[in-house]
């Protein structure tokens, strides 16, 4: 027989369960999941040529593995943004455990249309099309003001004289520097 307690701590788990199998559901659904494959991520980083005193940041950085890769290879700073709570959560214990004490790398829970891109040296998008043509303006006017944008897989037309660089898996990499 159940006591208050016992009914307590079962109602507790059984929402808990539901609510990550919702974000779960929710975020395969209505939040479109890229990944940039593993295979590559040494010749991305290669390629951007990053300095200690570099600011990199992804937007849609998932799980984090381009920046963890980064980070490790290079010791620039990193910011990661990012919408999906399943995919920070991944992140973050992934940052935790490879660079505990690391206060020059984060992934936040942010909106990637709203974010200033103003204090970062460099970005990495690996988006949608849609996506990279509502981000156009923002991206264009940091390329204007010195900063990198490295896109993988789809160009951004329009930004700024675009270099593109065929990767080892077939996939481009389009570059656009700025000054």
């Amino acid at each position: 027989m159940l006591n208050g307690i016992s009914l307590g701590i079962m109602t507790i788990i059984i929402l808990l369960l539901g609510g990550f199998v919702l974000t779960l559901l929710i975020n395969a659904f209505l939040i479109p999941l890229f990944k940039t494959p593993k295979e590559v991520l040494a010749e991305i980083i290669e390629i951007m040529d990053l300095k200690k005193e570099d600011h990199l940041v992804d937007l849609g950085s998932g799980d984090g593995r381009l920046l963890l890769k980064a980070h490790g290879n290079s010791g620039c700073k990193c910011t990661g943004y990012e919408i999906s709570p399943v995919m920070l959560i991944i992140a973050r214990t992934k940052k935790a455990l490879q660079f505990p004490l690391s206060k020059d790398f984060f992934f936040e829970p942010e909106d990637i249309f709203k974010v200033d891109l103003e204090k970062f040296t460099k970005v990495y998008c690996y988006l949608d099309r849609k996506s990279l043509e509502i981000l156009k303006p923002k991206l264009k006017e940091f390329v204007k003001s010195g900063g990198d944008v490295y896109s993988y897989k789809h160009s951004v037309k329009g930004i700024g004289r675009e270099e593109k660089i065929l990767l080892k898996n077939g996939i481009p990499l389009y570059i656009y520097k700025g000054k």
